[in-house]
């Protein structure tokens, strides 16, 4: 599996803010943005837990702590996404 390096630059004033070191703000990042993807129904739960760096049952517990549905489609969504699996095979 090859990686992507993703890099943006923060103040110090905004980690001072938060009260965390960037390890911390990396991982936070990293989570709200797993957390997010996943809700859009953009990544997989088990990419999405990846995206986390957590386990799936670490990244279930986030889930729940967050108010997100394991499993949030409506009809229109989950046909949607099974005409994509059918073709996909």
């Amino acid at each position: 599996m090859t990686t992507a390096e993703v890099r943006f630059e923060i103040s110090d004033d905004i980690l001072y803010s938060l009260n965390q070191t960037m390890h911390e703000f990396v991982q936070q990042t990293r989570l709200f943005t797993a957390l997010q993807l996943y809700k859009t129904h953009k990544l997989s739960f088990g990419k999405a837990a990846e995206l986390a760096n957590m386990s799936r049952e670490e990244f279930l517990i986030k889930l729940d702590r967050n108010k997100i549905d394991f499993f949030a489609y409506d009809s229109a969504e989950l046909e949607a996404e099974l005409a994509r699996f059918v073709t996909s095979q």
